[in-house]
Order: C-alpha cells, then structure tokens, then sequence
C-alpha cells in the first residue's frame, strides 16, 4: 500500500465520470484489418481510449466520456495513419456509436498534427488548480489511512478508506486500490462484495498489461507488468474465496487463469494441486503440484503435496519429492505425514 500514497498530480486534469459506447470497424481496401490499434483522442481534454482490433477488424470501447474526439489508427510500427474528428454522446449518435474506417493499401504514416503524444490538453485555470489540489490532499489523507488500518488489520476502517478513494477517482486505473479494498472485504467474509471487488479490479490490471487502458492521467507511469502479477494475484485472492463458497468449478477456473497470468505461476499451480489433491485426483494433483515446484523450486509444501499424491497413486518419484520437502522444511506442518509416506514411496 505504500506506493499508492502520494502519486497524485496537481497539474493534471480532473477525472469524470463517463458511460458512451463506441463500435467500429478498421479494413484495408475493404478487407478486414486485425490486430489494429484504434485511438480515440478527446481533444478537450487530452484523454485517450485505446484498443485494437479483434480478426474480423472490429473494435469496440465503454465508458467514453461525451464530447469531441479524433479517431486515430496505427501501424504495426506504431505510426499514426488515419485521424478523422466525431463527436460522442452529443446528439450524432444511437447508444452505441458505429465507426467505420477504410484505409488505402499500406497507407503512409500522417503527421500527428502538431499536438504531440498525448494532443491537446485542457489548461487548468487558477481556481481549477486550486480545486484539484483540494481534491488530491483529500485523497492522499484517504489513502494514508488505509494504509494504516491494512497494517493495524482493521479491515473495516480499511474498507470504508478505499471505496472512498474509489468513488472520488471512478476511472482509476490504479488496480492496488481494488486488490486492497477486495482483501480488506476478504478479511472480514465479506465474500461476494469481495468477488465483485476483485473481477473489477482484474479488469483494470488486465487493460493496462495489455495496453488498452484509456490514459490516467493520475496515473501516468502505470507498469504492464506490475499490473499482469497483480492480475494473477487478484486471481488466485478471487479462486480462494469460490473454494470458501464450495464453487471449485469457478476456483479452478481462477486458479487456471491466474496460472497463465502470473509470471510467477508457483502459487496459481498449488492450489490446483490442492484442489485436485483433496478430491482424491493424486495424478492431476501431482501434476500441478509439479508445475508449481519448478515454478518455483523453493516452494516446500509443493513438493509435500507432489509425493504424496505420487505416494497414493502408488508412482515413482514420491520419495524424492518428500526427501525434497524435508530438506527444505524439517519441521514443516507435514513432516510427520512426510516421514510416514516415506515408508512406503517409491
């Protein structure tokens, strides 16, 4: 939580609340154009919406703010090849927008018409200014004491800190605010506000590891790859409360997901072991208990879980697993279970 206090910025414009949803199409001579990213620039305020297009040369954004957009498209070499302006939610259009954009063949790159990266952006006035720091001290003060009540384990005060936090910056891509406030929900069983806070929070994790976040501009130096850990680690938080609901269908299906999400997959793969282990399912949980110890080979229960299963299912490489978790927890919860199967592993 510490790195989520102070990270506000003065000079940046205010966040809105926004709900307009826009559906396009991107071809090149008419076929459709895959794997395209699509911009749509606000040139009020700056503010971009990014994502691209799926193989049939589709596209689709939610939440954009109402107001006066460039839609742009870009290269594979990432260079600006269409702008054009519209308008959103301003009386041109149905609940969703429909674009559609057709671009000559290998159509050259076009100047970014003067505006620079991020385009044109809304000059604060004096008393906006004035107000934004108001807002950002509140805030800052919000967040301090979620961090204190986090480290005194005061859930509750934790809770009530961070949904406030939320509600004053609803577009937030910071997704540490939801992984916090859903174990903060976790830790007092509060399960299905929990599960609501951390798919939300997933969401956000998952659009800024893959880019298609639209601009922050709270939170200009969001990492992709902090966000895809964070994803997993909300995950594998989301799988342990369906196992507390006895939905292991839906736990495992987190669990799976947050294995091919995680770049460290260790903690996703034992608790499929876990799962499968105590369903009597010894050769999928010695599998996945497999993957987690060479996820990380420092991961004693894994490698207990691994012979065990082995040791049931009557397998080789039982004793050498259990030997392993000896080795690297002598007096671990599951020596004495270890020592036992050891007597008769293979």
């Amino acid at each position: 939580m510490a790195a989520l206090a102070v990270v506000f910025s003065a000079q940046l414009a205010l966040s809105q609340t926004v709900g307009e949803g826009v559906e396009g199409r991107v071809t090149e001579e008419g076929k459709p154009k895959p794997k395209t990213q699509v911009v749509l620039l606000n040139t009020d305020n700056g503010r971009r919406y990014k994502t691209k297009t799926d193989k049939d040369g589709n596209f689709a954004f939610v939440g954009v703010q109402i107001g006066s957009y460039k839609v742009q498209v870009f290269n594979d070499k990432g260079e600006l090849v269409h702008s054009s302006p519209t308008k959103i939610g301003t009386g041109n259009s149905t609940a969703n927008q429909i674009m559609s954009i057709d671009l000559p063949k290998n159509a050259p790159p076009i100047k970014d018409e003067g505006k620079g990266k991020h385009g044109k952006r809304h000059k604060m006035t004096k008393e906006e200014v004035k107000a934004e720091k108001e807002k950002v001290a509140a805030m800052n003060v919000l967040l301090q004491q979620a961090q204190s009540a986090l480290q005194a384990q005061k859930w509750q005060e934790a809770e009530t800190a961070l949904k406030q936090v939320i509600a004053d910056d609803p577009d937030t891509t910071k997704w540490q605010l939801y992984r916090a406030l859903g174990e903060s929900q976790k830790n007092q069983d509060k399960l299905d506000d929990a599960v609501k806070t951390f798919e939300k929070g997933i969401q956000v994790a998952e659009s800024v590891a893959d880019g298609t976040a639209p601009e922050d501009l709270r939170n200009p130096n969001a990492d992709p790859a902090s966000a895809k850990a964070g994803a997993g680690h909300m995950l594998n938080s989301l799988g342990s409360i369906y196992v507390k609901q006895s939905k292991l269908d839906l736990a495992i299906a987190s669990y799976k997901k947050a294995a091919a999400t995680d770049p460290n997959p260790a903690l996703a793969y034992f608790n499929l072991c876990a799962l499968a282990f105590n369903a009597g399912k010894y050769d999928d949980a010695a599998a996945a208990c497999e993957k987690s110890s060479t996820a990380d080979p420092n991961k004693a229960d894994a490698w207990f879980f691994r012979g065990a299963a082995l040791a049931k299912a009557n397998k080789p490489g039982a004793a050498d697993a259990l030997n392993k978790y000896l080795q690297l927890d002598a007096t671990g919860m599951y020596a004495a279970q270890a020592k036992t199967y050891l007597k008769s592993a293979k």
